[in-house]
């Protein structure tokens, strides 16, 4: 009953505008090349497991050993399936419920990450010692390579459950990236510019007649031959997600973390109904209730499922809040709605 009076309090407070919030509207969606599995079967079976590499950020073995000793069966939570054709390849599109699957991956204390995915923004520089090096973008193909390349970090982007994406370079960009002032800076120039909640600066060089280095916030120990070049940003792109995006899980018999989550920037009713609807988004809070509010601010007492760093990392993706503040010693998260 209080938390009615309150709401309708705060209804008094509110009027009504338009809001709009960012997600990945495939999370429970899953393609399979058909190279990949034997039989419809075998398909729904291995893009079961690709669906909890994405949920939880994880590649970890042990969580699917988890969900094989718990004897959840994996099709029954198969909401649809079919064969697409895109271009050339023939794949299976499997949707996944994700009202029945969710609770029972939550009995086992899997670790999830909700419809609020970050943006990881690529700043690739090729040199191939022919030419002038050049910045892939999303603009035409340099040669087969780039193409190669970014159709990993496409298919990446896919398997992952985030976004990958490649600056898209206007006239101006284009002569400010090509200039040779020592003063400017290529990599604090797109991440002022071009949203983010990552960064990579990445430099392919070839030093050879048939070698490369990778330097940067990936790099080569020792030079690559070209046919080896795709296998390495395959498995570093990977490596680089499992650590950002992990999720670690709670120790047996420990309770999720309690915080008070203080959301400030409010102008009107619909503003508050698109808080709770991105909330709602949050796989990280378990349960959450009304501590107090302004015609501005709403403070929320938060119940997690794991541990303050989980509720960060899905907040990282989110173009809805901005993190403000973390106070330790009170344990509150102050956010900025954006409107």
């Amino acid at each position: 009953m209080i938390q009615k009076i309150k709401i309708l309090i705060l209804l008094n407070f509110l009027l009504v505008n338009s809001a709009f919030s960012k997600e990945l509207p495939t999370l429970f969606e899953v393609k399979i090349p058909d190279d990949q599995y034997t039989n419809t079967n075998d398909g729904l079976n291995k893009a079961f497991n690709r669906l909890i590499q994405k949920l939880s950020g994880s590649r970890s073995k042990k969580i699917l050993w988890r969900i094989g000793d718990a004897q959840l069966n994996k099709i029954d939570f198969v909401s649809s399936y079919s064969t697409d054709r895109i271009g050339e390849q023939e794949f299976l599109s499997v949707k996944f419920n994700e009202e029945t699957l969710i609770p029972e991956l939550r009995k086992i204390g899997t670790p999830l990450i909700g419809f609020n995915r970050p943006v990881i923004l690529i700043l690739f520089k090729i040199d191939t010692g022919e030419s002038a090096p050049v910045y892939l973008g999303n603009g035409a193909q340099i040669n087969n390579l780039a193409a190669e390349i970014k159709q990993i970090f496409k298919n990446i982007a896919i398997e992952r459950g985030v976004y990958l994406e490649l600056p898209e370079f206007d006239l101006e960009d284009q002569n400010l990236l090509n200039q040779s002032n020592v003063l400017f800076s290529p990599s604090i120039y797109i991440q002022e510019k071009f949203y983010n909640d990552a960064f990579l600066e990445i430099e392919l060089v070839r030093i050879g007649i048939n070698q490369w280095s990778v330097n940067g916030d990936l790099k080569t120990i020792s030079p690559l031959q070209e046919k080896e070049v795709i296998a390495f940003f395959q498995n570093a792109v990977h490596d680089f997600l499992d650590d950002f995006l992990e999720v670690k899980p709670l120790e047996p018999g420990a309770l999720g973390e309690r915080v008070m989550v203080s959301i400030q920037g409010l102008k009107n009713f619909q503003d508050f109904q698109s808080v709770e609807s991105e909330l709602d988004k949050i796989f990280a809070i378990k349960s959450r209730s009304f501590h107090t509010f302004e015609r501005t601010k709403i403070d929320y007492l938060a119940q997690l499922f794991q541990t303050k760093d989980s509720l960060m990392k899905e907040l990282r993706g989110s173009t809805k809040f901005l993190i403000k503040e973390y106070n330790a010693d009170t344990n509150q998260l102050k956010l900025e709605y954006l409107n």
